[in-house]
């Protein structure tokens, strides 16, 4: 891998839509997942502001569309571009390992033993994966009940 593929991009812009979402999909799965080969559609997208879960994957009936879709939180001017990076990079790990894609299953689970967060460190997004766990142990539950449509009843 070469050094470019381990720099940051510098700041994400201020407007995170769809059409972006979808250029840094790509762009992560060129930078970090070369090796996996894309043999299916995927379809990307912003969903609705979950409290614990910052991405999921998911997999067509037909086998022939992969859904990953991203917290709507994350598309806000003032969350860390690390977040988005890992989030989707760690999607992008479910889909090599055969979660939410038609490869082979790698292991028995998604999650077990640390996989994923092995997988990241490997693929040399270790300072991106050190600042997000940094940020979210930090800022993300005042984060969230600023900006996550928590509401009392």
């Amino acid at each position: 891998m070469s050094v470019a593929a381990h720099t940051l991009p510098s700041i994400a812009p201020r407007h995170r839509d769809d059409d972006w979402l979808r250029r840094e999909v790509d762009d992560i799965w060129a930078r970090y997942f070369g090796d996996t080969p894309r043999v299916n559609e995927i379809e990307v997208g912003w969903r609705r502001p979950w409290k614990r879960r910052l991405g999921v994957i998911s997999l067509s009936h037909d086998q022939k569309t992969t859904r990953i879709g991203l917290n709507s939180l994350l598309a806000r001017h003032d969350a860390p571009y690390c977040l988005t990076l890992i989030t989707v990079a760690h999607e992008l790990t479910h889909y090599a390992h055969g979660f939410g894609s038609p490869l082979p299953r790698k292991y028995s689970h998604p999650h077990r033993g640390g996989i994923v967060t092995r997988e990241l460190r490997k693929r040399g997004l270790e300072a991106a994966l050190d600042e997000y766990h940094g940020w979210i142990d930090q800022h993300w539950w005042s984060f969230y009940a600023r900006h996550g449509g928590w509401r009392r009843r």
